[in-house]
């Protein structure tokens, strides 16, 4: 695989990566240097690749359209909002160019927002299937594509998402997560007050774990199928556009015993450090009028359902190791 290794050893002291997405290339809750394109920075500099970043993506960010251009401008990067889109990040990206040959690696984070978390934990809807699909398939396909072709010489790599509840998870920890993002009352079928609580709890639970897989393996189904189907049309993008799976295992998932994911505390506040936390809650008091009633509840704690500092060293774990197959003499010893 040597379509660009001339590009890629001539950069090693200016790597340009661009970040693009939503809360996971964010680092939802986490210090700079713990956040996923920090971690591979770091690894990369190992080998001499000094890794000189735009970095574009922010909580909230939904895939948009291509064609769909909004004059909302960013802000703090832990308000979940959904725009800039991902479309638009590019857009970002390239300034007033067109393309940018300079950029050697691409990581990008998208199409939960777009299937919408609300939609993902409420057991009444039956479409969740068709805005995975129109995300992770239709979306993403139009995604990679304009990112194939505007940063040329990168080699571009989607992260995939994680199972947030499982049958790991402990159903006190589970329920006060609903809670505590606000989506436990509004959301289940004859819900009646907090009774819904106790009284559908092991129903709702059961219902939960089950859309919460469904969706993650369905995800990874429609990311794949869009990238097979690039390279069917453009048969050189096989060796610049790769899927990384986190491969977060059921006792990874929120409240379980070996949890990657931020949950909330008994008292339903963020676990996330209160710094960062404290500058969210603010932020989101101050953009306000960008977020629905749902999501000035949920946004104080927007860590909640995130990757923790040990989920991030998993993510940045598959990026470097797709790096590696596809880039083997970057981490060649001199």
């Amino acid at each position: 695989m040597e379509w660009n290794i001339g590009t890629m050893i001539a950069a090693r002291t200016n790597f340009k990566t661009v970040v693009l997405g939503d809360s996971i290339m964010w680092g939802q809750g986490l210090y700079e240097t713990q956040k996923i394109h920090t971690l591979v920075a770091n690894e990369l500099q190992q080998y001499g690749l000094t890794s000189n970043h735009v970095f574009l993506a922010h909580s909230g960010a939904v895939i948009g359209e291509p064609d769909v251009i909004t004059d909302k401008p960013p802000i703090d990067g832990e308000v979940p909002v959904r725009e800039p889109t991902i479309f638009q990040q590019i857009k970002g990206a390239l300034g007033n160019n067109e393309r940018d040959p300079a950029v050697n690696l691409v990581m990008i984070s998208g199409g939960v927002n777009d299937v919408d978390i609300t939609r993902i934990l409420n057991l009444r809807d039956r479409e969740m299937d068709k805005y995975i699909e129109d995300a992770f398939y239709r979306k993403m396909k139009l995604l990679l594509e304009q990112a194939y072709h505007c940063f040329p010489n990168a080699l571009i790599i989607v992260v995939g998402y994680y199972q947030a509840f499982s049958e790991d998870s402990e159903r006190a920890i589970l329920l006060n997560v609903l809670k505590g993002i606000g989506f436990s009352v509004p959301l289940l079928p004859n819900a009646v007050g907090e009774l819904v609580i106790d009284v559908l709890g092991s129903r709702l639970t059961k219902g939960l774990i089950e859309r919460c897989t469904r969706f993650s393996d369905y995800a990874h189904e429609c990311i794949s199928k869009a990238i097979v189907d690039i390279v069917g049309m453009l048969p050189e993008a096989k060796e610049r556009i790769y899927f990384a799976d986190p491969k977060f295992k059921q006792d990874n998932a929120i409240g379980a015993p070996n949890t990657l994911l931020f949950g909330v505390n008994a008292d339903l506040s963020p676990q996330d450090p209160s710094e960062i936390a404290d500058r969210r809650a603010q932020a989101c008091i101050t953009h306000a009028s960008r977020l629905n009633i749902i999501e000035q509840i949920a946004g104080p704690r927007a860590s909640v359902g995130h990757p923790n500092p040990a989920g991030a060293e998993q993510y940045a774990k598959v990026i470097l190791a797709n790096i590696r197959y596809a880039m083997p003499t970057l981490f060649a010893t001199e």
